[in-house]
């Protein structure tokens, strides 16, 4: 557990936002009222230029590249060494059909739409293209949101689930190098490794062992009682200086925070819906944690013995073949019931929810009988929040080797990712070095 000295810093790394070098040491005598909080992170208050500043967001990083032939792209007129093993199936919208591997999600395509012609040219696992917007770049959407937006409560803004780099994590991928970048700690995710098991730690939305309830209460109205120095009464930085401490506070001496992370709470029907794996209870856990005000979860696919998850070349495991036995099932389950369910809640029409990897996989079969690489025309799904359900935007070749119409990069992607989420594109300049010359989809989000 971090001591209020990492508060202090904390606050310091906010500084060019919060107040000034000069002005953290007017107010140091906060300071030690503010240590209460544990160390905790708490980003200012932010006054957002957004649209609807209540939207959430459910990232979904399918790690490896899935292929767009056996999940959202099928080519069934193909020859066979381009359309592989599997059939399609079809979709609720007549014309528009799925891979028969995901069957509850071309039953509820009227919930979604797919992206069919996104592009770029990095072939590498490394890549961030597809979850910074830039190429090369070190800030994840995530972060970008948490600066921008904020908390909405006393939720974590920010919520990465899934391995992470530094935690064992044998083969790694883009999202495994990326925390906030040059933004800091303060817009970094709070990591839960996985959502199985009976307890989730979470140190840093937790009272720390030596300092019981009852005392930390007796400090909370030592707090109220100090109030800000008589130098600042009135002034802005005291006002936002307030507000973090009581926000941390309200996280420590609540069990809420801690609550929405325990999915015991759940009826195990449902979590049996969405599958008793790592995915699909990682996908339970967000709906959880969307419903209970955090910003934007991220989840990361698992890993696998010997391949990083949908990394199917078919060297060393059974490609195709997992994915027909593990991985399709696994995602359309845990996916097509996490649209449902935040379907029947009401929560879609807040809820925007994304699912992309690194790239696609090449439109013929390698000699294994698998895919390799392929990051020049592959799929993405997007769903919630405004976008159109039963709704496909681009389209591939017969092939599925490179956009026949308009294609879409990452960045263009990300300005459709921050424009949904309520951050006005065109007109907010501190998005724009987060998008270089990317522009939303107009399909998606409108005119």
């Amino acid at each position: 557990m971090r001591t209020s000295s990492c508060l202090l810093s904390t606050l310091a790394a906010s500084a060019p936002e919060i107040c000034s070098r000069r002005d953290l040491l007017r107010v140091s005598g906060l300071t030690a009222a503010a240590a209460t909080a544990g160390g905790l992170r708490v980003p200012g208050p932010v006054s957002a230029n957004v649209a609807d500043a209540n939207r959430s967001c459910i990232f979904i990083w399918l790690n490896g590249g899935p292929s767009q032939f056996e999940t959202l792209d099928p080519k069934p007129r193909a020859s066979e060494s381009v359309r592989g093993p599997f059939g399609a199936i079809q979709t609720g919208v007549p014309g528009v059909l799925m891979s028969e591997l995901v069957p509850g999600l071309a039953r509820q395509f009227d919930k979604y739409a797919v992206v069919r012609s996104l592009s770029h040219r990095n072939s590498d696992h490394s890549s961030t293209a597809m979850m910074t917007g830039i190429e090369g770049g070190d800030i994840p959407f995530g972060a970008v949101v948490n600066k921008l937006l904020g908390p909405a409560g006393p939720m974590p803004a920010y919520v990465h689930l899934g391995s992470s780099k530094g935690d064992g994590t044998q083969f790694v991928s883009a999202i495994d190098n990326l925390s906030a970048g040059v933004l800091g700690a303060t817009y970094a995710p709070l990591r839960v490794r996985s959502p199985m098991g009976n307890q989730v730690k979470l140190g840093d939305f937790s009272l720390h062992e030596s300092v019981p309830e009852a005392r930390f209460e007796a400090r909370r109205e030592l707090l109220r009682e100090l109030g800000a120095p008589h130098s600042l009464d009135g002034t802005p930085l005291a006002e936002r200086m307030r507000e973090q401490r009581l926000r941390a506070a309200e996280i420590l001496s609540s069990t809420r925070v801690r609550d929405t992370f325990d999915l015991s709470e759940e009826d195990t029907a449902l979590r049996y819906r969405y599958g008793i794996n790592h995915f699909g209870q990682s996908c339970l856990l967000a709906r959880r944690l969307v419903e209970a005000g955090t910003r934007y979860v991220q989840i990361k696919w698992y890993h696998v013995a010997a391949f990083d998850a949908w990394d199917t070349h078919g060297a060393d495991l059974p490609g195709m073949r997992r994915m027909e036995q593990q991985l399709c099932p696994r995602f359309d389950a845990g996916l097509s019931t996490l649209l449902a369910d935040l379907s029947d809640r009401g929560l879609l029409d807040s809820t925007l929810v994304v699912v992309v990897g690194e790239f696609g996989r090449t439109p013929t079969l390698n000699k294994n009988g698998d895919r390799d690489h392929w990051p020049f025309c592959f799929s993405a799904l997007m769903a919630g929040a405004g976008v159109p359900g039963g709704t496909v935007v681009g389209a591939s070749d017969p092939q599925g080797a490179y956009p026949a119409t308009e294609a879409y990069g990452p960045a263009d992607f990300a300005a459709t990712i921050y424009r949904i989420l309520g951050i006005n594109t065109a007109t907010d300049l501190r998005i724009r070095p987060f998008l270089q010359n990317g522009l939303p989809i107009k399909a998606l989000v409108g005119a």
